[in-house]
């Protein structure tokens, strides 16, 4: 702890003398002379000296004060009038001493009478304050100068009064500390609300421009779709009511697609050709008049036929131009109108045109054919094994195997072929003909034996061997009943389907006729030359 001190306002003593004295001292010097010599003796001047060195001891410590450091002075001074005499009651000097003692500052205070002794007396008692006030004590802090490097002292201070404000000062502290803690809890607590919701103003604003770039694409979606459906609606346009074709119908050869109504009016109005001979009062009828396209005035050689597939898109367009909230209109009842084109177009028929009344004569014609029919002209498929001569087969098929050729054939049989064309040979020997090869691009391998092309999305294998009936010059009836028997007897047949929709059929034989061969195709030809 720093040690106290006491500041003694002995020290800076006034001099002697009244009021009147203080206040007018050139009158003063001059009626008392005896005082002014008095006030020059030696030991005032000591006490002069002694004041003089402890201002310059306090002008140092005042150069550089400190916060921490407390110094409290209290002087009273009773200062008493002379009387005539020159005498001066007794005055009471009180200096304030502070020390410290245990936790608390101990303010003390000492009063001292001075009595109006004598001038040794007088002298006695400066001598001792003087001394008093140069001398250290352990309760009375050195009048030392403090350097500008030295340490600052404290004084501290005890009391009830200053006990209270001491823990006054204590819980308001603490009051204070529980505050910034439930602020710093707040505070935290918002900044997480503010961070919250500043992403949430973000995620919100990414949000908002998606949509946005959303809303203008479906707008551009939309603005090209309404384009789609005026170009579409432009095109289904009938070129003589203006509108929406209803029931559509195309022209033949020119392909020009009107209203059937349309149509229908425009060909009954036809003007009568020119070169037609006719008289006013028999003109031809309309069945004979000639027809034309009425886009490009085309002759129109048959019946309009109907369009199904513009009728379905004009029916898109119909639905895609009526508002969402507008409610379905109930489809008019269909009408039976028969045959639209009964009394402007003919029948056609093979080989030129008739009416309803040449129907009879055709019907008649068709049961003459069929008396003449004969029973032996269905040859083609009764040695093909789908006649009613086959016994029908109860046990398993299964896919042929390797057979050796059944058919002699040689190059010099087959002159303007060449040799490239072994190949053809080959299918040659195993019953084909050069007019299947060519019609169904047959080829032939050794693993899969023949193949043949039915239609673009069919192809079918038909083993190492077919047999021809011997009127079948071409092969077509055969051909022909492989496309029937695949139909009428699918367990005849092993089929595969892929995802394109095409189709590929494998001919099965009876599992009691399948024989198995150990020799190739050469050792068999070898075998068939030499057996020659």
């Amino acid at each position: 702890m720093p040690p106290s001190f006491v500041t003694s306002l002995t020290s800076n003593r006034r001099s002697n003398g009244n009021f009147r004295q203080r206040e007018n001292p050139q009158q003063t010097a001059g009626s008392s002379s005896s005082r002014r010599r008095r006030s020059r003796s030696p030991e005032p001047r000591v006490v002069e000296e002694s004041s003089s060195r402890n201002d310059t001891h306090n002008g140092r410590r005042k150069k550089k004060p400190s916060t921490n450091e407390a110094v409290v002075c209290s002087s009273a001074h009773d200062d008493v009038p002379m009387d005539r005499d020159c005498r001066a009651k007794a005055r009471t000097s009180r200096v304030l001493f502070f020390a410290e003692e245990g936790d608390g500052p101990v303010t003390r205070e000492h009063a001292r009478d001075r009595g109006t002794g004598n001038s040794r007396g007088k002298r006695r008692e400066r001598s001792r304050s003087h001394e008093t006030s140069q001398r250290p004590s352990r309760k009375t802090a050195s009048p030392e100068p403090m350097d500008d490097d030295s340490e600052p002292q404290h004084t501290t201070y005890c009391g009830p009064l200053a006990m209270a404000d001491f823990h006054r000062m204590r819980h308001e502290l603490e009051a204070l500390r529980k505050e910034k803690a439930v602020s710093k809890k707040t505070i935290a607590k918002q900044s997480r609300t503010i961070d919250e919701l500043r992403k949430e103003v973000t995620n919100l604003t990414k949000s908002e421009k998606e949509r946005s770039k959303e809303i203008e694409s479906m707008r551009n979606q939309n603005k090209k779709s309404d384009e789609i459906v005026a170009n579409f609606e432009a095109t289904l346009t009938c070129p003589i009511c203006t509108d929406v074709l209803s029931k559509p119908h195309g022209l033949s050869p020119c392909g020009h697609v009107l209203c059937q109504t349309c149509l229908q009016e425009w060909f009954r109005s036809a003007p009568v050709d020119d070169d037609d001979m006719y008289d006013d009062e028999d003109p031809p009828s309309i069945l004979d008049r000639k027809k034309t396209c009425p886009s490009c005035r085309a002759s129109v050689l048959s019946r309009p036929i109907p369009l199904f597939l513009v009728k379905s898109l004009v029916s898109d367009v119909e639905k895609a131009k009526t508002p969402a909230n507008t409610p379905r209109r109930p489809s008019p009842p269909r009408e039976d109108e028969g045959d639209p084109w009964a009394d402007i177009f003919r029948e056609h028929v093979h080989g030129g045109w008739f009416t309803d009344d040449d129907e009879q004569d055709r019907d008649e014609d068709d049961e003459d054919e069929d008396e003449d029919y004969d029973e032996e002209d269905n040859w083609s498929y009764e040695g093909y094994g789908s006649g009613d001569d086959e016994e029908h087969y109860e046990g398993v098929y299964v896919r042929p195997r390797w057979s050796p050729p059944t058919v002699h054939a040689v190059h010099n049989d087959f002159a303007f072929m060449d040799d490239s064309e072994d190949l053809d040979i080959a299918m040659l020997r195993r019953g084909a003909t050069l007019q299947m090869i060519d019609l169904f691009g047959m080829s032939y391998t050794h693993d899969t034996g023949l193949r043949a092309i039915v239609d673009i999305n069919t192809t079918v294998y038909l083993g190492w061997n077919i047999f021809l009936h011997p009127d079948d010059e071409s092969g077509e009836e055969y051909m022909d009943w492989i496309t029937a028997d695949m139909y009428e007897r699918p367990e005849r047949w092993d089929f595969e389907d892929d995802d394109r929709g095409n189709r590929t059929a494998w001919k099965l034989v009876p599992q009691d006729d399948d024989e198995e061969y150990s020799t190739t195709d050469s050792e068999a030809w070898v075998a068939d030359l030499m057996s020659d």
